[in-house]
């Protein structure tokens, strides 16, 4: 039982024809197209059973598959609904499921999010709050010029845990903007 994607059509709605043929498609174009295939209520779906799953609702197996799988596609329907999740009229157990399935799932068009999590009432969504920021930053997915000012909010934060994490992401960017730093001093090279 195979079905045939009409690739065509599907270039079509990712908008990838040109007058002389189709553009490159790069890794983000790939990431919506699976995430048509796969279709965004699906994925919405494995949000929502993986954020059941680690609040005690769910206590089927599967759900670090899930994660894993959305992790892997970061698809634009799951952040949005890991986002509707936090902002709902749910739990606090459930909002904090959310925002840490993010923490894995975002990509850059998260980050405005980002100031809304450290200002949450909940010192747990805080820390996942600079967690998302951090992951954000460790995979490249944002420069940090464009955290700055939420990194910058984090490190004068009421939380300590929220402090020490901005510091600890502060020595990270120092550390890959100067790679000899965390080479013991020499630079990485051999010596004689």
């Amino acid at each position: 039982m195979s079905a045939e994607i009409d690739w065509a059509k599907l270039a079509g709605e990712l908008e990838l024809k040109a007058p002389f043929g189709e553009y490159y498609c790069g890794r983000e174009d790939s990431q919506r197209a699976l995430e048509l295939i796969i279709g965004e209520d699906t994925l919405r779906g494995a949000v929502n059973y993986y954020v059941r799953a680690n609040t005690g609702v769910n206590t089927q197996t599967g759900s670090e598959l899930a994660r894993s799988v959305l992790w892997q596609l970061r698809p634009w329907s799951a952040m949005c609904r890991c986002y509707e999740i936090f902002k709902g009229p749910n739990s606090v157990e459930t909002r904090r499921a959310a925002i840490e399935l993010l923490r894995v799932v975002a990509d850059r068009r998260t980050l405005p999010w980002i100031s809304e999590f450290l200002q949450d009432d909940d010192a747990i969504i805080q820390a996942w709050g600079i967690g998302v920021l951090d992951q954000l930053l460790f995979s490249e997915l944002v420069e940090p010029e464009e955290a700055e000012d939420i990194l910058r909010t984090a490190e004068q934060h009421i939380s300590e845990s929220v402090r020490e994490r901005a510091e600890s992401i502060r020595g990270y960017l120092r550390s890959r903007a100067d790679p000899a730093q965390g080479l013991g001093g020499d630079g990485g090279r051999c010596s004689e």
